[in-house]
């Protein structure tokens, strides 16, 4: 009896720990889930990535997990771009950048409600107050007509015609995209583009999310979110005006 008793008790009392000790597995969990961010993150920030020679910082913030994504790359491409065009003229599909930077260019976005979004209205049909000289955008025009209900696959290759008819003579439009997640920027990637003046891509080599420059032809078949997660290569485009600038005036007797 006695015997049955104790062991009862130790059956009890093992349960009850069993219980004391799953929030305290789950702190501990999340205490070094914390850590190896907070190490992969410092990591990262001390690395750089060269896209056609040129050094660039890997973006790291918590925001968005940049650390563990294609935003690590995307952001500091378009960031300088934009540093070295100045804002005048600039003109921002998607918000990105404000989210990471203090910015003043006006910012077009369907659907978010940000102190730094300027429009809230679809990118096809839309008709800004002014021809921009640069429109930036990153990892947003591959949801045009992808992640709308119904899907409408023609809308990508209408949305970058749109923001292409936008620009001020000479103007340029810079995007970026991730590959495979929607066809229709593989179609379009493939067919010729006369004002598409540039492709370049970039993937993703590591698990610590490293990125190497990569021709087209090398990731045009990669997968969106394997073998690592979110983008395993993006494009960064370029786009002209179609647009001429207009001719100097003439000069009187010449």
């Amino acid at each position: 009896m006695c015997g049955a008793l104790s062991g009862v008790a130790s059956t009890t009392a093992t349960a009850d720990e069993q219980q004391t000790s799953v929030p305290e597995l789950l702190e501990r969990l999340e205490r070094l889930e914390a850590q190896l961010q907070a190490l992969r993150m410092s990591t990262l920030a001390e690395r750089r990535f060269e896209l056609d020679g040129e050094s660039y910082p890997y973006h790291v913030a918590r925001g968005n997990r940049t650390w563990d994504n294609e935003r690590a790359v995307e952001i500091p491409v378009v960031w300088r771009e934009l540093q070295r065009h100045g804002g005048e003229g600039v003109l921002e599909v998607g918000n990105v950048l404000g989210h990471y930077f203090d910015t003043s260019h006006p910012v077009l976005d369907r659907y978010e409600q940000h102190a730094t979004v300027t429009w809230n209205e679809d990118v096809v049909g839309f008709d800004p107050p002014f021809a921009p000289r640069l429109v930036l955008s990153i990892s947003t025009l591959e949801h045009v007509g992808h992640s709308e209900r119904p899907r409408d696959p023609a809308k990508f290759r209408e949305a970058v015609d749109a923001v292409a008819g936008w620009l001020a003579p000479g103007g340029r439009l810079l995007f970026t995209v991730p590959l495979g997640y929607n066809p229709a920027v593989r179609e379009y990637l493939d067919a010729p583009h006369p004002a598409r003046t540039s492709v370049r891509c970039m993937r993703r080599t590591t698990l610590d999310n490293l990125w190497v420059q990569a021709e087209y032809a090398q990731v045009r078949d990669f997968r969106y979110g394997s073998p690592f997660p979110c983008a395993n290569a993006i494009a960064i485009v370029e786009v002209a005006s179609a647009h001429l600038p207009a001719a100097p005036p003439a000069v009187e007797g010449a």
